[in-house]
């Protein structure tokens, strides 16, 4: 009988703290019965800031990684690699070709799953010489995970053997504690949550404070995680100042643990302007559904997948500040509605995001690789 193939996870686990580190330390921390799964873990960043910029530590830390997939692929034949691609940025994408192209043939297969959003396009765009190799590194996985639904997406545009779709999906802690505050106390609590950068809408979050304070809401807007751009944290400061808007929007900074939690549970609904090049499923989404918190956000990648206009959520486009005003106020002013969408939401954060739901089907991708390799499909 022939030798069962084992599985090396290869990924970045926090820090720093975004969507793709956390799923894949779910990924290292489950068990996986009946599976031989190694794991490696990759270092780049130690923060969000150093996400996708070069540095000499980098290189090293590539090459390490290299040596140490060749020993533990030629140690555990037959032997597949799981990885998560690069986002849509140049010196990621380099890294990925270097790593891919060196440890490739000696493996049994990749199983490429694919976090970031808009890599096929970024591929698309680079020179003749670039995108050749990029199609080489990411071209005819064994399977090919994507987390949100799209008409062409890597799996196609890279020609992978097998294609399949996992949502990310987690187990938020604190969801059944003690409420926090009631939808009816004033003033309505509106949290945003994310790494603060441009593209993320932090400049929209003012511009829709200062429409609700000119519409006489009644409001709180908690603005919570680090920042990842020097200039667009000036930028911010000024327009709030000049906006006139600093009573209604706290900045909390990097939050962690039982503060994170509590500011979810004090929300009455969760704000998400994003049009962030790399978005495509965001979590903080699946965490305000566990909270049960109606949904404000733009019609951006993943995101109409995840929040389901008119049930649980409000959909915008993007950088419309009367949009994101009306929609808030919406639901702000109509307490049945309110109270609708914030049941839907945890109904379906539970149906379709806890983390036995991605681990599952995690495991359903694992089977049928091996399984169609060892000729059982």
């Amino acid at each position: 009988m022939s030798k069962r193939a084992s599985i090396l996870l290869v990924g970045q686990t926090p820090p720093p703290f975004h969507g793709q580190a956390v799923a894949t330390k779910i990924l290292f921390d489950h068990d996986w019965p009946g599976l031989k799964v190694l794991r490696l873990r990759m270092a780049y960043s130690s923060g969000e800031a150093d996400v996708g910029k070069f540095g000499i530590s980098k290189l090293f830390h590539l090459m390490a990684l290299i040596v140490k997939s060749w020993w533990i692929l030629l140690r555990n034949r037959p032997c597949f690699i799981y990885y998560p691609p690069a986002s849509p940025n140049l010196i990621p994408v380099l890294r990925d070709i270097v790593y891919l192209f060196a440890v490739r043939p000696f493996s049994r297969g990749m199983i490429l799953h694919y976090h970031a959003g808009g890599l096929p396009a970024y591929v698309a765009s680079l020179n003749p010489f670039l995108r050749f190799l990029a199609r080489c590194a990411y071209g005819r996985a064994k399977a090919s995970i994507e987390i949100s639904k799209s008409e062409i997406g890597p799996g196609v545009e890279f020609v992978a053997e097998q294609k399949f779709h996992v949502a990310n999906g987690l187990d938020v802690p604190g969801v059944n504690s003690d409420p926090g505050t009631s939808p009816d106390k004033l003033p309505f609590r509106i949290l945003y949550m994310a790494g603060l950068r441009k593209t993320k809408g932090v400049m929209d979050l003012v511009h829709t404070a200062s429409a609700l304070k000119a519409r006489g809401m009644d409001f709180m807007l908690d603005v919570a995680g680090p920042w990842q751009e020097e200039d667009t944290r000036r930028r911010f400061e000024a327009a709030v100042q000049e906006a006139d808007v600093a009573d209604s929007i706290v900045v909390h900074g990097r939050i962690t643990g039982d503060k994170k939690w509590m500011l979810y549970k004090e929300a009455s609904l969760f704000f998400f302007p994003s049009y962030y090049e790399s978005e495509n499923f965001p979590l903080v989404l699946i965490e305000a559904m566990a909270f049960g918190l109606p949904v404000v956000a733009t019609r951006w990648r993943g995101i109409p997948q995840m929040v389901v206009e008119g049930e649980t959520g409000i959909l915008c486009d993007v950088s419309s500040t009367d949009q994101f005003a009306d929609a808030i106020e919406a639901v702000m002013t109509d307490r049945k509605k309110n109270q609708a969408m914030s049941l839907a939401a945890e109904a379906r954060y539970v149906s379709k995001y806890t983390q036995g739901a991605f681990l599952t089907g995690m495991r359903e991708v694992f089977d049928a690789v091996i399984g169609k390799e060892e000729g059982n499909p």
